[in-house]
């Protein structure tokens, strides 16, 4: 993942980046091995770059980070979890379109 929008986040700083960021954010957590992850993740780069004057995008790779994984329930990869004003507002598994993604943030962090 080099020269794309999305940082790659671990535990020591997630929750700086996401509950204590002044800013929405939206969290990918993935892995290298997910097939789903890859179809998902050129959508939520584009979506990185359309959105990054208003949101923050960031990586999680549930391999190297599992604690996380299991901090947030999480069910399945990939996940995406969006954090504004200190808490998770929205949760979307799976593989969804751009548009679909892109309706959850504008009703989101509006």
């Amino acid at each position: 993942m080099n020269e794309n929008p999305i940082t790659s986040i671990g535990e020591e700083e997630f929750d700086k980046l996401t509950f204590e960021s002044s800013t929405p954010v939206m969290v990918m957590f993935g892995a290298e091995r997910c097939h789903v992850c890859k179809e998902l993740l050129p959508i939520v780069e584009e979506i990185a770059s359309d959105y990054a004057s208003k949101m923050k995008v960031y990586w999680v790779d549930v391999d190297a980070y599992k604690d996380l994984f299991k901090r947030f329930r999480l069910r399945g990869i990939p996940q995406l979890l969006i954090f504004d004003g200190g808490e998770v507002k929205e949760r979307l598994g799976g593989l969804h379109s751009k548009e679909e993604i892109v309706e959850v943030i504008e009703r989101t962090i509006a």
